[in-house]
């Protein structure tokens, strides 16, 4: 224990107002004596578990708190006392080192981008693993049973149609090697998805009316599309997507002291499925699956260019109506690149 001696400051009592101009000093058994500069009274005495120091601040004075309630501040903002100072000579250096300080300011932001951008998603990926299927299941039903109520209207297309569709679609199931048992597809008009398809992390794929319509002369096409969908849901992607958004509200909520968000997003990870905005890593995760399992169903690659292709060109001819048409294209990697990756994979 070090002795100190009197530190001038101010003495605030518990339950009062009136500030003291106090000295505090410690004694070498570590006892703390405050006493008023004008009268020498004592104002406090308390043995060391009667008393605690506060926190370290930069520019700020170490105030000194009581159990009872009291506090002495000192007047000198770089004064710290000696428990304090010991064994923290770097700390005390990095503290009034204005370089350092610069350094942490420009650092802090690039820390906090790597920990989103690099480290969450390298976290999601190996915590889908930990994830149980009921869960997904659920987050699945949930998801799909919000966009029954909200966006999606039964299909107009003909039964014949349809049939096609699900022709198709189970040829490819029964010969695929997926790890994904519980495929379900379904057709629904959309005027809020307009040309689109999706996937769940249940296994549920949706596609839209407007979507087959746009590809009803290219059956291979619209097989790339949900076999597209397919590779969202063999790569987990949903489940990363939930894990990066809470991931990254976690980090933020702990750095800025508002963790609220992590229990908002826990009780609506729905929302964050119902948004698609997957990763453009994840989208091109799903392309390369496609064109592999286009080729293993004895498909040309080029099937997937079509059906980019296609959504391209409804874009350039009809611009008005982009909106609707394109809102599969909204997240994915630029088009014209996907096209040729296809071609390539050809």
């Amino acid at each position: 224990m070090f002795a100190v001696k009197a530190v001038s400051g101010q003495f605030q009592q518990a339950g009062s107002s009136a500030l003291y101009a106090a000295t505090a000093s410690l004694t070498d058994e570590g006892k703390l004596l405050i006493q008023c500069v004008n009268t020498a009274a004592v104002l406090a005495e308390v043995a060391r578990p009667d008393y605690r120091f506060g926190t370290v601040l930069p520019g700020l004075p170490v105030e000194v708190q009581l159990r009872s309630g009291g506090i002495f501040r000192p007047d000198d903002a770089s004064w710290r006392w000696p428990q304090q100072t010991a064994g923290s000579g770097m700390a005390a250096a990095l503290e009034s080192n204005r370089l350092s300080i610069l350094a942490a300011v420009l650092l802090s932001p690039l820390l906090l981008w790597w920990i989103i951008v690099d480290l969450m998603p390298m976290l999601a990926s190996a915590s889908v693993l930990l994830v149980p299927d009921h869960i997904k299941q659920k987050m699945g039903e949930e998801t799909f049973y919000t966009l029954q109520k909200t966006a999606l209207q039964p299909t107009q297309l003909p039964a014949t149609q349809q049939a096609t569709v699900n022709y198709h679609w189970q040829m490819a199931l029964q010969k695929l090697p997926l790890q994904q048992k519980n495929y379900q597809l379904y057709m629904y008009q959309s005027e809020f998805f307009g040309a689109n398809a999706f996937a769940l992390p249940n296994g549920t794929v949706v596609i839209t009316d407007e979507l087959v319509n746009l590809l009803q002369h290219n059956p291979d096409a619209i097989v790339a599309v949900l076999l597209h969908e397919i590779g969202h849901v063999e790569g987990q992607h949903s489940v990363r997507l939930v894990a990066q958004s809470l991931g990254a509200t976690l980090v933020i909520g702990i750095l800025f002291g508002n963790p609220d968000g992590v229990a908002d997003l826990l009780l609506g990870s729905g929302s964050v499925l119902l948004q698609n905005a997957f990763s453009r890593d994840m989208e091109r995760e799903a392309d390369q699956f496609a064109l592999k399992q286009l080729k293993t169903l004895g498909k040309s690659p080029t099937a997937f260019a079509d059906a980019m292709s296609a959504l391209l060109s409804s874009k350039e001819t009809s611009p008005e109506s982009e909106p609707a048409l394109l809102k599969y294209l909204s997240t994915h990697p630029a088009t014209r690149e996907r096209i040729e990756q296809a071609r390539q994979h050809q």
